[in-house]
């Protein structure tokens, strides 16, 4: 496929759609038999599974998790096609953050505005209080509880973070020289909480032919579905062999090229 067929396309559910009919998976049946092979996956429940969500990414109400992205690519022959994996990260890119901002919205209008039976219960609970004596005691055991619960919890204030916990940005594409590191990347936890440790991302990350990751430490990254900077784990990248490679870290493209020793790079 020449750059010229997609180059029209601007959502990545089209793109998508458009693979899947040249592949011939006109029906999502076929298209969802051969997902749960190439996923390793099986019994009617995982069928239907599939069923659903590809009927969700075609036509854009959701789009995939990493894992299923990879088992798409390797089913539409994605990477087969430089130009065509580009369009395809970018497009992809897009429509996740999309996606993350109305989840956003969505979780501050459900905050701001109580629905009608939290208020029912609000009312019954102030008037609660006005008839009890023994409010006071109950009210101060509650926040006890709510003491104990937060502590036992995983999250963390801000004061946790190094005050030189580095703030990392998006570079989709970068230059590095054998033999050089930089943090390329680094995963959030949920907002306002640590990240995994490094060996739980560890795992999830690709394998590199041009260079090896390590744990960068602690770190801050602006988030658009947390609406400001958050903890998060910085992602070292090491450049070992010279050469250009492209690889997804949590759905994020990336492109690398690793220059020589001594080369210069920007």
């Amino acid at each position: 496929m020449s750059d010229e067929t997609y180059a029209h396309i601007g959502k990545w559910n089209l793109l998508l759609d458009e693979l899947c009919n040249r592949a011939g998976f006109v029906d999502t049946a076929s298209l969802a038999a051969r997902f749960c092979e190439l996923s390793n996956s099986g019994g009617q429940r995982d069928f239907d599974t599939a069923v659903r969500n590809l009927n969700n990414w075609r036509s854009g109400r959701h789009v995939p998790r990493l894992r299923s992205l990879r088992v798409l690519e390797q089913l539409l022959g994605v990477d087969e096609d430089p130009a065509l994996a580009a369009r395809w990260h970018a497009l992809y890119r897009q429509a996740r953050e999309a996606e993350e901002d109305d989840e956003s919205a969505a979780a501050g209008a459900t905050s701001a505005r109580p629905s009608g039976e939290a208020q029912t219960a609000g009312a019954r609970w102030r008037g609660w209080l006005d008839l009890r004596t023994a409010t006071s005691g109950a009210l101060l055991f509650c926040l006890g509880m709510g003491t104990g619960a937060f502590l036992a919890s995983d999250w963390r204030p801000w004061g946790g973070l190094p005050a030189d916990a580095p703030l990392v940005s998006y570079t989709p594409e970068f230059n590095i020289a054998v033999g050089e590191s930089r943090i390329i990347h680094a995963e959030r936890g949920d907002c306002g909480k640590l990240p995994r440790d490094w060996p739980d991302v560890a795992g999830a990350l690709p394998v590199s032919q041009t260079g090896t990751f390590s744990d960068g430490g602690l770190a801050r990254r602006n988030s658009k579905f947390c609406n400001g900077e958050t903890p998060a784990r910085a992602i070292v990248f090491s450049a070992t062999q010279a050469g250009v490679e492209e690889f997804l870290i949590q759905g994020d493209f990336f492109r690398v090229t690793v220059a020589e020793a001594g080369a210069a790079t920007q």
